[in-house]
This record gives C-alpha cells, structure tokens and sequence, in this order.
C-alpha cells in the first residue's frame, strides 16, 4: 500500500491514538499536532478510548465504517477497496495499541507503525490471538480514501 508517505514516531507507550491519528490526517492535508491531538481526543497516560478516534474523524468529514468482530477477511475486503485500516490490538509489549494496516498477506499482517515503525508485522495467528481491547473485540476502523 503506497498511502502513508508521512512517518511519525511517537514519542511514549500513551499516545499511540493521536500519533496515528496525525498520520491518517495529514493524509487527508489536515495540519495538526500530536500534542494538541492529546487534547481534543481527551488522552490521558491510560491512552484513547475509540469513541474520541471516531469523533475526531467525523468532525474532520472523513468517511469511515467501524466493526467489531471483525476477521481478516474483513481487513483484505477493505485493503483491496483501498480504505485505511485501523486496528487496536495488543502488540508483544502487551499494552493497547492503535495501528494503521498497510498489507495482509497469507501468513503475515504488516503494519505503518506509530511506535514500532512502517515495516511491523506479525503472524496471522499471533494478531488474532491479540486482536482486542477493553472496549471491543476484533475491533477496526475502515477510513475511505
């Protein structure tokens, strides 16, 4: 997937929410800083809570679907129709994690990283096993380019 050009590190475990939301809108031309993302997404050192993801974005008019139990087919689906996938999982370090999907191949799933880089990845099987939070399971966000 040739869509994020734009690289971001972020800067602690906390801010995952607002530093890939920085990537997915300076896609979009939106000029924003992760700093004061924190604060219109009401981020704290627990992280984000997806319902401020998807009040951002609609305040910014991007389209996007929201799913819960979602499966990989589900991820390709939309990676095939070029939407910007979103997951939240729980990466090696075991702590929530918002993450931008760049590919999904037959064995792996790659990722454009906000805290580990844009080439991570993991087997199918370990991000299955993985794929949840406390608010949902299986849970993505499909943003229309």
């Amino acid at each position: 997937m040739q869509l994020l050009n734009y690289a971001y590190k972020q800067k602690n475990n906390w801010t995952c929410g607002p530093a890939m939301a920085r990537v997915v809108l300076s896609y979009y031309g939106a000029r924003t800083t992760v700093p004061l993302l924190i604060k219109k997404l009401r981020t704290t050192r627990s992280g984000t809570g997806n319902r401020q993801i998807l009040k951002l974005f609609k305040r910014n008019n991007l389209k996007f679907s929201v799913k819960t139990n979602s499966s990989l087919s589900d991820i390709k689906k939309y990676i095939i129709s070029h939407w910007i996938i979103v997951a939240y999982y729980i990466p090696l370090h075991k702590e929530y994690h918002y993450s931008i999907v760049k590919s999904i191949n037959s064995k792996r799933i790659y990722f454009h990283d906000t805290w580990f880089g844009s080439n991570h990845s993991y087997t199918l099987n370990y991000f299955e096993n993985n794929w949840k939070d406390d608010e949902a399971t299986k849970w993505m966000l499909a943003i229309k380019k």
